[in-house]
């Protein structure tokens, strides 16, 4: 009687979205809203909401594509396809008004619920595909991209291809955690859970159990710590699936494996009787009790577990017929073995009535399949017709239009040739004269340029030569000052020999007058650099002395500190000392050279 989780889990995943991607307020808080009314197991009313949001004339395009893509989903767990269909194209035409990826792939999501109801597992998948594409770049709608991924996992999983179930199922998980969606993360454990029993059903190892039976217990945990956020439908699954788990795959004792079971049972039940969860899962929960009656071989029991399911789903109102089937067929194999073949008779033929009833139904359902496809099938031929006959105008537009170009062409070609003499004659005089205008300009250019090269050369070659000049002079100025020197030098020397004194005092007296008319000097230095006084002048902090003037003359001829004392007749400390008192007067600092100073 254990009941696989996956087809429950996409049931309640059909349904699950509350994406708030270019919504109004109000928008969200009626999604808000939606979300509540589904997680509490109450369609009705969520279509009754949804109808009020749709008569908005405000709505926005991508706002009336979610409420439509709603309203196709919830019709779909109601089993009513044709009206899924319709709310469907509904929502996929203001899908194309649509501004936003995360609503055109709502749309998708919608198409993709569809087809798997109509049992189209390739269409699922293109569907599925082509709405998570359209949110590869998106952070807005983690919720959707959950639900997509959800809805491939369960086409892998009936394809029993595990790689991509597992792929799938690890994207469902991601998203869910980054919508801080705490039912879809339910949904995945629950999904994670199912994956590692599918492989220990291939291949019998305890670790796939113990992996199985950790994402039960995960499930279990998540809704105790925020139980507010889960589906009963959801927390009922889980509940069912512990449960069964014991029976199945604990190797604990009969007694503590029952006594586990019954615990997760009871918690279910409690939803159950609060008419928070769907009622067939009541099967499942007797189901298991009456399995567990079986292994310690109380027949009576596990009838009467029986038939309390069929009480409590009769109770419903809604039509279980195939879980009917199901719990009758162990009704008469319950019968059967305590011999009890006239009661083992009844409950087969009550069995043999619900799977007419199931048949009939499946059949009532095929045709609302069948209605679908069609309508899907003639919407899709109506498309392919208008895509061919907008091509076929397309073309006969390109047709026409490369008509219409080629007599214009024709009529230029034409145009042009009988004016393309005139033209050419015309542009040739035309370019002749700019040639020719060009040609002089260039000359004219020319010209110029080799004109002020000459004289840019004739001003190098006069700077060179004032440069020349000027350095000449300052090197024959040395030159004599120096011969002079040495001349007197000469003489003094001459002198001291004979020990004459009184050539000596006259010598000294005309090397006195000769200091005196140091204004030849200056007239030299003037003529070398003419303004060269005035700039000392301008430049000192404090007023020069001709004696100052005197100095800094012969520093500027580069005189040494030894050759200006000579000159000066005094001790080569008096010159230090003087060019001291001469960097004061020109507001020099310490580390300013005074000869490099007077130079510049």
């Amino acid at each position: 009687m254990y009941l696989k989780n996956f087809p429950l889990l996409i049931l309640i995943l059909s349904i699950a979205c509350c994406a708030k991607a270019q919504l109004t307020p109000a928008v969200q808080q009626t999604l808000g809203k939606l979300e509540n009314l589904r997680i509490n197991n109450r369609a009705k009313e969520a279509l009754a909401l949804l109808e009020k949001a749709i008569e908005n004339k405000k709505n926005t395009a991508d706002e009336m594509v979610y409420f439509y893509a709603q309203q196709s989903l919830i019709y779909g767990t109601l089993d009513s396809l044709l009206l899924s269909k319709s709310s469907l194209d509904n929502s996929e035409k203001f899908a194309q008004q649509a501004s936003t990826n995360e609503a055109k792939a709502m749309a998708y999501r919608a198409e993709a619920a569809l087809n798997r109801q109509l049992g189209l597992p390739d269409e699922v998948v293109t569907s599925a595909l082509k709405g998570l594409r359209l949110l590869e770049k998106s952070e807005k709608d983690p919720q959707n991209q959950y639900a997509l991924n959800y809805l491939l996992y369960g086409v892998y999983s009936r394809w029993n291809e595990d790689e991509k179930m597992n792929f799938y199922i690890r994207q469902c998980e991601h998203y869910a955690r980054k919508a801080k969606n705490n039912n879809s993360l339910v949904n995945v454990y629950n999904g994670l859970s199912s994956m590692f029993q599918a492989r220990y059903e291939k291949q019998p190892q305890r670790s796939l159990l113990d992996s199985s039976f950790h994402y039960l217990q995960k499930s279990f945990g998540r809704y105790q710590q925020a139980r507010s956020d889960i589906s009963p439908n959801s927390f009922v699954i889980t509940c069912i699936n512990l449960a069964n788990f014991y029976f199945e795959f604990s190797k604990a004792s009969l007694h503590e494996r029952k006594k586990q079971a019954f615990h997760y049972l009871a918690l279910a039940e409690t939803e159950l009787k609060k008419n928070n969860a769907a009622a067939d899962y009541w099967v499942n929960v007797y189901g298991i009790k009456s399995d567990f009656a079986l292994l310690e071989n109380n027949l009576p029991l596990a009838e009467q577990y029986l038939l309390q399911s069929i009480s409590q789903i009769k109770q419903d109102g809604n039509t279980f017929y195939k879980s009917e089937y199901t719990v009758f067929k162990h009704l008469a194999e319950i019968a059967t073995k305590k011999n009890d073949l006239k009661t083992a008779l009844n409950y087969q033929q009550t069995a043999e009535q619900l799977l007419k009833k199931t048949f009939d139904q499946q059949q009532l359902f095929n045709v609302q399949k069948l209605a679908v496809q069609y309508e899907t099938e003639k919407k899709n031929q109506q498309l392919l017709l208008l895509s061919q006959k907008a091509e076929f105008r397309k073309k006969q537009n390109y047709l026409y239009g490369g008509l219409a170009l080629a007599m214009l062409l024709g009529l230029g070609f034409m145009f042009r040739s009988y004016h393309f003499r005139l033209r050419y004659s015309i542009e040739r005089e035309r370019k002749l004269q700019l040639e020719k205008q060009d040609g002089e300009k260039r000359a004219a250019i020319q010209l110029q340029l080799e004109k002020e090269e000459q004289a840019r050369l004739r001003a190098e070659q006069e700077l060179l030569e004032l440069k020349r000049k000027q350095l000449e002079k300052e090197a024959l100025a040395s030159s004599l000052m120096i011969e002079h020197k040495n001349d007197m030098l000469q003489q003094i020397k001459t002198q001291l020999n004979d020990g004459d004194a009184a050539p000596i005092k006259k010598l000294l007296k005309e090397e006195m007058l000769i200091s005196a008319d140091f204004q030849d000097v200056i007239n030299q230095i003037q003529l070398l650099h003419p303004d060269f006084f005035s700039q000392l002048s301008a430049r000192a902090v404090k007023k020069l002395t001709p004696l100052d003037l005197k100095y800094c003359a012969y520093i500027h001829l580069q005189m040494s500190t030894n050759q200006i004392a000579q000159a000066m007749h005094v001790e080569a400390q008096s010159v230090r000392m003087f060019k001291y008192r001469l960097k004061q007067k020109f507001g020099l600092d310490k580390d300013t050279d005074l000869e490099e100073f007077l130079r510049e």
